[in-house]
């Protein structure tokens, strides 16, 4: 053999280790950053056969996981990877915040023989296949199993960069199909509810109705409870009400009470907050006239004369002139403002 044709045997020779070494390599999972999110690539740098654009194919990579995250909570996460006829499967994934792009959680595998996880040299930690979860020979599809925790904080909206590769299994870079997804998980959104009547500091009569008025947001159901004093537990005044709803015709019940209070509590498939209003009285309210039965600001013959042509129906009655505050206006309001203007008996 000349030595022109050994060293192009070399030379193939070369190629086709590199070639089937790059094969090789890539089946034990690729390195970071090729999940598309932003600022990564996706395969195709790579497995490039098709052209740098990804989901071209017939094929489809979905991302299955819950819609809403609690915090710390570890969640189930499959990556589902179609393409009719190929026979060798890849994935790599990453979790990011959507609104900061820093990384989000992390993974717990729960299927180490199939699946890895590795870190960038950004700090961004992906999940992606092994040797074992290329599932080498399997046809048509492949799909892999992991666990994500859910940061202690709340980051907002988190959303999955994933890439797959569907490949036909003969160890090139060539006749392999890549594919692209991104799936957001979202924080809890909890109900908001605000009482506006009471507004805290009225005194109510037993039996007196009101009109429970409150304002909410993202609620599907609202219960009402009354509190009749601090440190007591609460009686429910209803229960099951509507979305819509925002007040409620109640009846003011026969205690007395200085420190009453009522609350709104609001529901929906996150969780219920509770609103409470500020205290307030149910019971006689004191009363305090001051005698001045037609307001002029002094105490005097005129403001008797008043109550006297109240009592002859010949003036309209005005709170003012039960002055005895016992709730009606008779003989012994006079009498009693006689003895005050008489100096007997002070207001």
């Amino acid at each position: 053999m000349s030595k022109r044709a050994y060293g192009v045997c070399l030379l193939a020779l070369g190629f086709i280790m590199a070639v089937g070494l790059l094969g090789f390599g890539l089946s034990t999972g690729p390195p970071p950053g090729f999940t598309r999110a932003p600022g990564e690539s996706a395969c195709t740098e790579c497995h490039d056969s098709f052209g740098e654009e990804t989901d071209r194919g017939p094929g489809e990579l979905r991302l299955e996981h819950p819609a809403r995250y609690e915090l710390g909570q570890t969640l189930p996460i499959t990556v589902r990877l179609e393409h009719t006829g190929q026979r060798r499967w890849g994935f790599q994934l990453t979790a990011l915040a959507t609104n900061t792009l820093e990384p989000a959680g992390e993974f717990v595998l729960t299927d180490p023989l199939h699946t890895q996880i590795i870190i960038g040299p950004t700090g961004r930690l992906y999940v992606q296949h092994t040797r074992a979860g290329t599932f080498a020979g399997q046809p048509d599809h492949a799909q892999w199993t992991f666990a994500w925790r859910a940061p202690e904080r709340d980051v907002g909206p988190v959303t999955f960069y994933a890439t797959g590769n569907a490949a036909d299994g003969d160890g090139m870079r060539l006749g392999d199909w890549i594919y692209s997804a991104e799936s957001t998980i979202v924080p809890p959104s909890y109900p908001t509810a605000t009482v506006r009547f009471p507004r805290g500091g009225e005194t109510f009569r037993p039996g007196q109705p009101i009109v429970i008025h409150w304002i909410a947001s993202q609620a599907t159901s609202f219960d009402l409870l009354f509190f009749p004093r601090a440190g007591a537990l609460p009686d429910l005044i209803a229960s099951g009400l509507s979305a819509e709803t925002r007040s409620f015709l109640w009846i003011v019940p026969d205690v007395s009470t200085e420190s009453a209070r009522l609350a709104v509590l609001a529901f929906n498939e996150a969780g219920f907050a509770l609103a409470e209003s500020n205290p307030f009285r149910i019971g006689v309210q004191p009363c305090r006239h001051s005698g001045d039965v037609n307001g002029d600001g002094r105490l005097d013959r005129q403001d008797l004369q008043l109550v006297l042509r109240i009592l002859q129906g010949k003036a309209p009655p005005t709170p003012r002139a039960d002055v005895n505050c016992d709730g009606i206006i008779t003989a012994h309001d006079a009498l009693r403002l006689l003895e005050a203007l008489l100096g007997l008996r002070p207001l």
